[in-house]
């Protein structure tokens, strides 16, 4: 009989190609960065180099096949997002996930109808504890994730910034270039919106590179919130099946 290797943490995940894409937004922004594994679930936060956005992921315990940490309240663990993003880009469709944190090493595990192994170091990072942003959002809209995504790409070709309208009844999102605009109005009653308050008509501009960028991560969301005030930061929450949440902050442009 073998022996069991003791782990400092065990999160086995029924689909590893969730985590694929959501690290595939990540590594986009953020290079490093440190994971805190504790008794109500995974968390990570941190800001990109220029400030301009934050990053804040949370997925309870209760969302994992298996959770285990090990003898401790917390167990913190750094990680290279350009790494993990490379084994996880080889999550197949019925892949599920093991990480296992074991002193200075990951073991990251794809299984099926198999199982491969992937072992990388950890980062050894000084971990910081970055306060949630207080902003007071004034519009908030909710829509499926393809709704999301089809935004941004219709946009995309055509614009800097995306901006956000509010009316009474309609989210507007505005493209904007040196040579071209476009517009896209959704709402509730459309069926281009799951769930729509604006408490003003506010708009707000942001640097559409980061919305492309959050794209990955849309890819395996349940749903997509958007949350912004006058020429104040964004929060866009993507929604995962079990209580996930993968958050980006990104700072306004002014124009």
């Amino acid at each position: 009989m073998g022996l069991v290797r003791m782990v400092d943490a065990r999160l086995y995940f029924s689909d590893a190609r969730t985590w694929r894409y959501m690290v595939g937004s990540i590594e986009k922004i953020v290079e490093e960065g440190v994971f805190v594994a504790t008794g109500e679930g995974l968390s990570f936060r941190a800001l990109d180099t220029s400030h301009v956005a934050m990053v804040d992921l949370f997925y309870p315990s209760s969302a994992f096949v298996e959770y285990e940490v090990s003898g401790k309240d917390s167990v913190e663990f750094g990680v290279s997002f350009e790494l993990l993003a490379k084994v996880l880009r080889r999550a197949r469709k019925d892949d599920e996930l093991v990480i296992e944190v074991d002193g200075e090493k990951l073991y990251v595990k794809l299984k099926s109808r198999g199982e491969r192994v992937f072992k990388i170091p950890q980062i050894m990072l000084s971990y910081e504890k970055l306060p949630e942003p207080k902003i007071s959002f004034t519009v908030r809209a909710r829509m499926l994730s393809s709704t999301f995504r089809e935004v941004v790409k219709d946009l995309e070709p055509h614009s800097e910034s995306i901006t956000f309208k509010a009316t009474d009844e309609a989210l507007l999102a505005v493209g904007r270039s040196d040579i071209a605009t476009a517009e896209i109005e959704m709402s509730v009653s459309r069926g281009s919106l799951l769930d729509f308050d604006a408490e003003s008509n506010d708009k707000a501009s942001y640097s559409i590179e980061y919305f492309s960028e959050m794209l990955s991560s849309a890819q395996a969301a349940d749903s997509v919130a958007i949350r912004f005030a006058e020429d104040a930061p964004v929060r866009v929450d993507m929604e995962y099946l079990g209580g996930g949440r993968l958050t980006f902050y990104v700072s306004p442009r002014l124009e």
